[in-house]
């Protein structure tokens, strides 16, 4: 990356600012106000154990590629980089080269393609071309998303695709909105100088606080959901932490299977609040039970999937795939389960896998009337029931994987599935380019 970035410097032998103050003096205020913009950065998500952080610098630095000749917007993006992430977030050594690069590559090739489609250069007069601003506009965001996807793929193992709609999220809208302000500030620039850039920034510190108000609603999304979960668990001290499992073992077989990240994360959104029916009172008897269960409180127990779904049905975002696949967890493959008799094809991926996700923690944990089973017995019995309670494909696939059975196993790590839910609706998970590893 590093060599990419030094080369595309290479690329500009003329390295000569126009004549005039305003360019010179432009350098050096918008080195400075791209510094100041990417310290006030805001963690935006966390990808596997790499958390991912963004900031309004972007804005500033669409602005030099309408300002400044190449090389100046890559020389005003490497200082803005390298200042932020070795003297601010003091970060190691790789992560500030990566970072750095990165930032230089994206406005590098976003002003290489402005200007190639005939994009205005220059702080004599202010003109706007709406093809090679917003091809602009698109290569920022697609070369600087691309190489933190690329970048996590390699340092954590998860799929670039995964990685890169985690980056992007539903924050599209939200982009294009906050990119127009690049044209603004360079208007204000070419007319005003020091003081158009004064002028914009109460914008800029009201895009932060918009991406800040969404962090926020994601977060408070998903406290509540563990909220919930606890609830229900506390009544029940030897399924605690099921749901929790349950969700990770889910989304893994998931992820497994090649499913689109969003529906990975409804899916693992439905194992985490399988269970949360069961905090109506009429089922607090049957969890405090200790013996077997009679045929009414088993047919009251067989209750919760619909109780459950119904229940998670009242949040908007969770209508539809979460909620069938909530309603339809206990459906055997081979048409026996319940509420629906469904069989086969006829359930829901997402509920099988559920399924087959709530099985594996019950074997695997210790409950009142036996002690967990090993792994190769917890993989025996998914054999046996193969076709009958369990997709054959997905047996095939916890038995086969390498990554499920170290989950499974003792090395497993520590359980991180209610951090990983979000909102399944991506306009409640705050997004933006310009994104590093912090």
């Amino acid at each position: 990356m590093v060599t990419i970035a030094v080369g595309g410097l290479a690329l500009y032998p003329d390295w000569e600012l126009p004549a005039g103050t305003a360019y010179l003096n432009g350098v050096v205020a918008f080195a400075l106000l791209g510094v100041v913009s990417d310290s006030f950065f805001v963690p935006v998500s966390r990808i596997s154990f790499e958390k991912i952080a963004t900031s309004v610098a972007f804005i500033p630095l669409l602005a030099t590629v309408l300002l400044f000749p190449h090389p100046w917007p890559m020389v005003i993006a490497g200082t803005t980089a390298l200042v932020v992430n070795a003297v601010v977030k003091k970060k190691p050594f790789p992560r500030v080269w990566f970072n750095t690069a990165q930032y230089m590559v994206f406005v590098g090739l976003g002003g290489s393609v402005y200007t190639a489609l005939g994009g205005s250069v220059g702080v004599e007069h202010f003109k706007f071309s709406i093809i090679p601003f917003g091809a602009l506009v698109v290569t920022f965001f697609a070369v600087n998303q691309g190489l933190v996807a690329v970048a996590l793929h390699f340092m954590s193992g998860v799929r670039v695709r995964e990685s890169w709609e985690r980056i992007v999220g539903g924050s599209l809208f939200y982009d294009l909105i906050a990119s127009s302000l690049a044209l603004l500030l360079a208007f204000l620039y070419i007319e005003l100088q020091f003081a158009g850039l004064a002028i914009l920034i109460l914008p800029l510190l009201f895009v932060r606080h918009m991406y800040q108000m969404n962090l926020q609603v994601e977060r408070v999304n998903r406290e509540l959901l563990e909220l919930m979960v606890k609830a229900i668990e506390a009544r029940d001290p030897y399924t605690s932490g099921h749901s929790v499992r349950v969700s990770e073992y889910a989304r893994s077989i998931a992820r497994e299977l090649g499913l689109a990240p969003k529906q990975v994360d409804q899916i693992a959104t439905a194992a985490l609040l399988h269970d949360v029916g069961k905090i109506y009172e009429d089922f607090a008897p049957l969890l405090r039970k200790e013996g077997k269960l009679t045929p009414e409180e088993r047919m009251l127990m067989q209750a919760h999937p619909v109780r459950s779904a119904d229940l998670a049905g009242t949040i908007a975002e969770f209508r539809g795939r979460v909620q069938t696949d909530i309603r339809n967890h206990h459906e055997n493959y081979d048409g026996t389960g319940y509420p629906d008799g469904l069989a086969g094809e006829e359930i829901p991926v997402g509920a099988r896998i559920v399924m087959i996700a709530d099985t594996l923690d019950a074997m695997t944990t210790d409950r009142p009337y036996r002690k967990a089973l090993t792994l190769s017995r917890t993989l025996e019995e998914l054999r046996k029931h193969s076709g009958r309670q369990f997709d054959p494909k997905l047996v095939d696939l916890v038995c086969h994987s390498p990554s499920i059975r170290r989950l499974l196993g003792p090395q497993a790590l520590p359980s991180s599935a209610i951090e990983q839910v979000k909102s399944v609706h991506r306009s409640d998970q705050s997004g933006a380019p310009a994104r590093v590893l912090t």
